[in-house]
Order: structure tokens, then C-alpha cells, then sequence
């Protein structure tokens, strides 16, 4: 799974709280993420109180949580894998990714993405965006910065106790990247506070990054279930493993 993926879909799935009617938010990205990577394109976003999904339409890249099953998949349907991971083996990336981060966190990468215990975070103002009343924020870790616009009268179908673990499933993505992962997970959990769904975001700061994300249309209603149907004949690998082994070898 390449981090400039993992840095677009991991924004889409973070927000939000209690609420009754299922969620599609149509979005266009344009920019390019850390390593290079990104480009032009349509992410749709679905909420419903069982499924979260992120599908990144020209990139074929779909990203899935199952919150009552506590599993998280990124589906390439290029490759015809999915990779998943579960909520608990999340959550133990998370740990190790915290008591790493003193060590990995050499005079080089602090140079490349700053200091990730420098925080900032400041509400800047109000726009409209997709038609909807958004506060505007400015949020600054180390290096790396966002300024994001969220409807505050948004909500997310789920309960607020699954709120938590689904943003841990969402940045353990971030711990196989060493200090620069340390940056964006801190950043999500400071983005993760904001009340509402961000409906425009746009990230800059680290590795030539300079990624936008606006939403075009929200729509309320209920989502056919197959729309987070599992696809078939695809290899599956086990993300919650690997992570397991890396920390095994690194802390024998």
C-alpha cells in the first residue's frame, strides 16, 4: 500500500458523530500527496451506522471499514488485493508507533518534518462549501499543515464508542512510516476533535505535498448494502500481521 494513498483515504474517514440517516459525500482531490504521489480525481464517501467506505473512482482504490466486525480493508482493485487490518492490532500499531518514535526520530527527518509534538491549531473563519455552512480551521504539526472547512451540523451515523477505534484503524496505516507517520497521526487526532465532516481540505508542508480535497454534492439517504460488499477471487493480506512481525523484529 503506498503512503500517498493511505495519506488520501485516510483523511476521508475521521470525522463526525451520533446521527440517524446514512451519508454520500462526492468530493473532487486535485494536488499531489507526500512522495510525489496523488493526482486528479472523484472520491465518493459513504456513512452508514455498520460501513464507512472511501472509493478513489480513477485510482480503483476502495477503503473499508466494517465497524461491527472491527476490521478495516483497502481494496485495489487493480491489483485485486485487500488488505486488511483489525481494529485491535490498530490499536497495538498505535502503541508501537508511540514509544518508537524517540528513537526513529532522527536529526534528518526532524530537518525533512519538523518537530510532531509542535502543535498549532486555530479557527480561522467561515465559507461555504457544496452549498453548506463550514468553520474553517488551521491545524500546523511539526512541518506538515492543514487547513480544512467542516460543517459542524454533519454528523456520521455511528455511536460515538466506535468513533475512537475507527481513528485508530484509520492511522495505524501511518505506522509502517517511521517519524513521518509520528506527524500524521498526530495530525489526525488533532483533526479528529473538530465537530462536523470537513468538506474541503488541503495539505501541505512535507515532500513537495500539495493536496486539496472539495466537496461537489451531500447527499442523505440509505445506501444499498452491496455497496460495501467484500469483492471476490481477490488475494488478502493481512496488514494486522505484518505490522506484528515489524515490531517483533524491532523490539526482539
Amino acid at each position: 500500500m503506498k503512503r500517498p494513498i493511505i495519506v488520501i483515504l485516510a483523511l476521508t474517514l475521521l470525522f463526525g458523530s451520533l446521527s440517524a440517516a446514512d451519508l454520500t459525500i462526492t468530493f473532487t482531490s486535485k494536488g499531489k500527496s507526500a512522495m510525489g504521489g496523488g493526482g486528479d480525481g472523484t472520491v465518493i464517501q459513504y456513512y452508514t451506522a455498520a460501513y464507512q467506505m472511501a472509493r478513489m473512482v480513477e485510482a480503483r482504490h476502495d477503503d473499508l471499514i466494517d465497524i461491527q466486525q472491527g476490521i478495516s480493508y483497502v481494496i485495489d482493485h487493480k491489483k485485486k488485493t485487500v488488505s486488511k487490518i483489525s481494529f485491535d492490532d490498530a490499536a497495538a500499531a498505535m502503541a508501537n508507533l508511540d514509544t518508537s518514535n524517540g528513537a526513529a526520530l532522527g536529526k534528518l527527518m526532524t530537518v525533512m518534518v519538523g518537530d510532531p509534538n509542535a502543535v498549532q491549531v486555530a479557527r480561522t473563519g467561515n465559507e461555504q462549501v457544496a452549498g453548506r455552512n463550514c468553520q474553517v480551521w488551521h491545524i500546523q504539526v511539526g512541518k506538515l499543515v492543514m487547513d480544512l472547512s467542516a460543517d459542524p451540523t454533519l454528523k456520521r451515523p455511528i455511536p460515538d464508542r466506535d468513533l475512537a477505534r475507527i481513528t485508530q484503524a484509520r492511522i495505524a496505516q501511518f505506522a509502517r512510516s517511521g517519524p513521518m507517520g509520528a506527524s500524521f497521526k498526530r495530525m489526525f487526532e488533532e483533526m479528529a476533535k473538530i465537530q462536523g465532516i470537513p468538506l474541503k481540505t488541503h495539505m501541505t508542508g512535507i515532500m513537495g505535498m500539495d493536496a486539496t480535497q472539495e466537496a461537489t454534492r451531500v447527499e442523505v439517504g440509505a445506501i444499498p448494502a452491496d455497496t460495501f460488499a467484500l469483492p471476490e477471487g481477490y488475494k488478502v493480506e493481512d496488514m494486522g500481521k505484518q505490522l506484528r512481525e515489524a515490531a517483533a523484529k524491532a523490539h526482539p
